[in-house]
């Protein structure tokens, strides 16, 4: 004979068995996450680092490009214009001033073309100045520039100084070139003389 054994669960039984999967599901839990903490740490870690090196980009291009916009003829000036697609490529608004500022420097038939580059740099920079979170500072501010009138008189200077180093050397060419010609020149009369002897 077989004897059969009831199993009886009582309430108490009941709450123990769903205290043990309760307490197993929240040990399972706290297993992955302390698992996957570091590695979620370090992917936030990384995107954090990203976008401080990116606002860092965005905001040294337009410190560079604030700083040497009564200059824009300057290298370091050009070269910055240069990076904006890429240090700004997030950025449509930004990115839509510095098309309209380029397609005019390219357009030769503009009546004013320094007026309307610089209405259009104006524009550029306040777009920039937004983006970054320079909501107070005005395009009037963005318009003025200092530039000692020493900077200017060394331009000048330096200006002048390359047109007469230009002058000296085409000079010297000519020089050299009349001075050829006439040795040449001797050369065959002496050549000829001889012939005739």
């Amino acid at each position: 004979m077989t004897s059969t054994t009831k199993v009886v669960m009582t309430t108490k039984d009941s709450f123990e068995i769903a205290f043990w999967i309760v307490s197993l599901l929240i040990l399972v839990v706290t297993a992955l996450a302390v698992y996957f903490a570091p590695l979620k740490a370090v992917q936030i870690g990384r995107k954090l680092n990203d976008e401080q090196v990116q606002l860092k980009a965005k905001s040294d291009l337009f410190l560079t490009l604030f700083s040497l916009r009564g200059n824009p003829t300057a290298y370091t000036f050009v070269n910055a214009l240069n990076q904006i697609d890429i240090v700004f490529q997030d950025e449509l608004a930004v990115l839509t001033a510095w098309d309209k500022l380029y397609d005019s420097m390219n357009n030769k038939n503009l009546t004013n073309p320094n007026e309307i580059w610089n209405l259009l740099r104006t524009d550029l920079l306040s777009e920039m100045a937004i983006s970054l979170g320079y909501k107070k500072l005005k395009q009037t501010a963005i318009q003025k520039s200092y530039t000692p009138i020493a900077h200017e008189n060394d331009s000048i200077e330096n200006w002048n100084h390359q047109q007469a180093e230009k002058q000296f050397f085409e000079t010297g060419t000519k020089m050299h070139n009349i001075l050829i010609e006439k040795y040449l020149a001797s050369q065959q009369n002496r050549t000829d003389e001889i012939e005739e002897v």
